[in-house]
């Protein structure tokens, strides 16, 4: 079995989205926007930090809207009542616009591995038992000014996170305990802390807050407690998928991740319309009775 930062977090939200998703592999024929637009943004990020690096010109907006226009045209692409394909792509070009005027003052600067690669889009992974293997894919390893060492994610949300949150999120621990066990190989000291890059995908506006480049936040590294007690969690996981425990989870309703679902109709009203609905695999886990 192969968990990630991303599937544990699914299985801990709703253990039936994740049976449909990532065991059935059941997917919407369309893909919401904020997923598409975020993959183009990270893309052209990534990039960018790869050109700095090597001292070289970059026209992020150009790339930006290539990508994007790309992805258009290949359709799929479903958008919410208060987007466009026009909103998007000047929000887009914005963000990346600022993010090459902004990133060189915040002072981070993309760590170097041992064959002077820069750490980004970086997949790694650890044997936890002999039937289990944690992997993951995070964006940047960062040094600051300063000396200090950072993981830092990417995230293109609507709004600003809570600080406060960085000390408790799972995705982050999961980092760590990847990069922990790769830092030997990577030529790294361990990772000082642990945090986010948010570009602010609001709308371009004559008046009021558009697109925002945010300055990295990041919290302390975990202690090896959280470590453990993080990793008796993906355990736990792993045990639930492997008998089968897949409930659906609709949580209260200020806080049900169901109006988010790509997979509702199914889950709720055994409706597959507008889903592709694959062949089982095989070796697919069975639901317990």
């Amino acid at each position: 079995m192969r968990l990630s930062p991303t599937s544990v977090l699914k299985y801990e939200t709703c253990p039936q989205q994740y049976y449909l998703e990532d065991v059935l592999r059941i997917r919407p024929m369309h893909t919401a926007a904020n997923l598409i637009f975020g993959r183009v943004v990270h893309r052209v990020v990534e990039q960018a930090l790869r050109q700095i690096v090597q001292g070289q010109p970059f026209d992020a907006r150009a790339a930006f809207a290539t990508d994007w226009q790309t992805a258009r045209v290949q359709g799929g692409i479903a958008y919410s009542a208060t987007q466009s394909p026009e909103s998007l792509t000047a929000t887009g070009e914005a963000l990346v616009t600022q993010f090459m005027a902004r990133w060189p003052t915040f002072g981070w600067f993309p760590a170097l591995d041992r064959e002077n690669q820069p750490l980004l889009e970086i997949k790694l992974e650890v044997k936890v038992t002999a039937g289990l293997i944690y992997a993951g894919r995070f964006d940047l390893v960062a040094c600051h000014a300063d000396g200090t060492l950072a993981a830092l994610d990417l995230k293109t949300p609507s709004s600003a996170t809570d600080p406060d949150w960085l000390a408790v999120a799972d995705q982050l621990t999961g980092y760590q305990l990847l990069l922990d066990a790769h830092a030997d190989r990577l030529g790294l000291p361990p990772v000082d802390r642990l945090g986010l890059v948010e570009l602010i995908k609001r709308k371009v506006s004559k008046t009021g807050k558009g697109p925002a480049v945010c300055a990295p936040i990041t919290a302390p590294r975990r202690p090896a407690s959280t470590l453990a007690i993080y990793r008796q969690k993906v355990l736990w996981v792993a045990e639930d998928i492997d008998r089968g425990r897949f409930p659906p989870r609709g949580l209260m309703a200020h806080n049900s991740p169901c109006g988010l679902c790509a997979v509702k109709g199914l889950c709720q009203q055994d409706d597959p319309d507008g889903l592709i609905l694959p062949e089982t695999p095989a070796n697919a886990p069975r639901q317990a009775a």
